[in-house]
């Protein structure tokens, strides 16, 4: 695997090279008993050597003992370079400063001490033995470089404070990444749930909890029959499973309904549950569980638990925002209900009454009245069916957009991408082929998220120029086209981890691919880095029904 260089990294190997070439400077000019070719002959073997490590280092960071083998060798040439260079006056003794700026920065503070310690012991016994034979004490052998010394033990607490700072951001930086997937996760859950309706909120809730406790199985399970309540639904398990887990909770019924805490249970060939009720005041009565691992630590089920009433308390808004907005489509139907009762009524309900009325009197009367006040009589009734009849052309006008002139789903997805064309100077070509009037409203509402979705997405993410919408209403199904000449990605790290979601195209990917399978669609993405995206759509319009 091929490690990225981090900035640090960059700085230290840099910091090699330049040291190396500084040292290697003055001992080129300094008075030796070697040669210049000699001293020539041996800086391109210390360069050539200082590349071999640089390279070990940067391959095998991450490998402990092969970085402890290599920092340790190094040292040790260097100390062995300090004979034919001059001893404990040779300026090479300052290069030791690079690899123990090395192992402060990936290894333990005890290696680094370790190093140091031993570095400075043997350079004092070597030059005491073998170079200041009987001249000086070792005291004053150690005096003479207290400043080698002292520089060599500041760098390493330097770098011993500055690897601890670092280790303390980058858990902060972690900290930080799963707080932002927890809002990305909310933000996703409240665009899935907004635009599924009840259709997907099961599934929708199973899955994230997957995602968010890092286990791999879920399930939420609702106890109600009636048609329009949320689907039970599970993530971890086959179809034949999730019908035997669901009747397996059957029995829980009214153990559940009476938890408010989080709680585990023991489920007969099943296994070790952490379970919690969703606390809601509308008519359902839900549960979230979560599978545990045999090895699960008490602190990790700490942790678990914190996150299933972080989700129960999610849910609970998102099924007693369903329940409002189910109530509130109700009181809409019925207020115009009888709103279009009180217009027949009051308008075309009288003009009715008034030519029956009339009819019925001229039947009675007709053969004793002149010819010519007959005739009068029938056209006015003649008038008031024509008058009943504009009136009832004008309740239909205003109920129907299409007769109107009205705003129309076809407007409203027109306006909206002309905004977004005007907003990021983005050319967005639309080409539709149907009649969108017979659409029913739950493909209206799904085909304008996608289209608002891919196309946000190309701006935002793929910073795209161009996009082309095409729309094909057929009867029996509908084809979406959307095709944008962005920067791309590949679609294949969709498959491994999900990745491309926010890399590709935020989190409405998932929302988008969601849409399409609630209403029995299939969806497909393709794209490549450099070369765009697009997505395709295709929908059988019965299949929702």
């Amino acid at each position: 695997m091929k490690l990225k260089k981090s900035a640090e990294d960059k700085m230290i190997f840099l910091y090699r090279y330049v040291s190396l070439s500084l040292t290697s400077l003055v001992f080129l000019f300094e008075t030796s008993r070697l040669m210049v070719w000699q001293k020539l002959l041996l800086i391109v073997f210390l360069f050539l050597s200082v590349t071999a490590f640089t390279w070990i280092y940067r391959k095998y960071r991450l490998h402990d003992m092969v970085l402890k083998c290599s920092i340790a060798l190094e040292t040790a040439g260097i100390i062995l370079l300090l004979f034919p260079t001059g001893g404990i006056n040779s300026p090479f003794k300052w290069y030791v400063i690079t690899p123990m700026l090395v192992a402060c920065a990936h290894l333990s503070m005890r290696y680094s001490w370790t190093l140091l310690l031993s570095y400075i012991g043997l350079v004092l016994t070597f030059c005491y033995i073998f170079f200041t034979p009987g001249q000086y004490f070792l005291w004053d052998l150690i005096l003479q470089n207290i400043n080698l010394f002292l520089v060599l033990i500041v760098t390493t607490m330097a770098m011993q404070v500055i690897r601890v700072i670092k280790d303390e951001l980058k858990v902060a930086k972690e900290q930080a990444n799963e707080t932002m997937d927890h809002i990305k996760s909310i933000y996703h859950i409240m665009e899935t749930t907004s635009h599924n309706e009840a259709l997907n909120l099961g599934q929708v809730i199973s899955d994230y909890t997957v995602k968010l406790t890092k286990q791999s199985r879920a399930f939420f399970w609702l106890d109600s029959q009636e048609e329009d309540a949320p689907a039970s639904s599970q993530t971890g398990w086959t179809v034949e499973e999730e019908e035997q887990l669901f009747e397996e909770l059957e029995n829980y019924r009214e153990e559940f309904r009476e938890e408010r805490e989080p709680f585990f249970r023991h489920l007969p060939e099943w296994g070790d549950f952490l379970m919690i009720t969703v606390p809601m005041t509308t008519r359902f009565v839900a549960t979230i569980g979560l599978k545990l691992g045999p090895d699960q630590s008490l602190t990790g089920r700490r942790w678990l638990v914190q996150q299933l009433i972080f989700l129960a308390e999610l849910s609970a808004v998102f099924l007693e925002r369903y329940e409002l907005e189910r109530i509130e489509n109700q009181l809409i139907v019925t207020n115009e209900q009888n709103r279009i009762a009180n217009e027949m009524h009051d308008n075309v309900s009288q003009s009715l009454f008034g030519i029956v009325y009339a009819t019925h009197s001229l039947r009675q009367t007709w053969c004793h009245q002149p010819k010519e006040q007959v005739e009068e009589q029938i056209e006015l009734i003649q008038q008031s069916a024509n008058q009943a009849v504009r009136e009832l052309k004008g309740a239909i006008h205003s109920l129907s957009s299409k007769k109107s002139g009205g705003s129309t789903w076809l407007g409203t997805v027109k306006s909206h991408l002309h905004t977004l064309s005007k907003l990021n100077h983005v050319q967005i070509d639309f080409d539709i082929h149907g009649d969108h009037y017979s659409l029913p409203y739950l493909y209206q509402k799904a085909l304008f998220r996608i289209i608002s979705e891919a196309a946000g997405n190309a701006i935002r993410h793929g910073l795209a120029k161009r996009i082309d919408v095409k729309l094909k209403l057929t009867p029996q199904v509908i084809r979406l086209s959307i095709h944008d000449d962005g920067v791309g990605f590949e679609t294949a790290r969709m498959v491994a981890g999900g990745e491309a979601v926010s890399a590709g195209g935020g989190l409405g990917m998932m929302n988008m691919e969601y849409l399409a399978q609630s209403m029995g669609g299939e969806f497909d993405i393709s794209s490549r880095i450099g070369e765009g995206t697009q997505i395709r759509l295709s929908i059988p319009v019965n299949a929702y029904e």
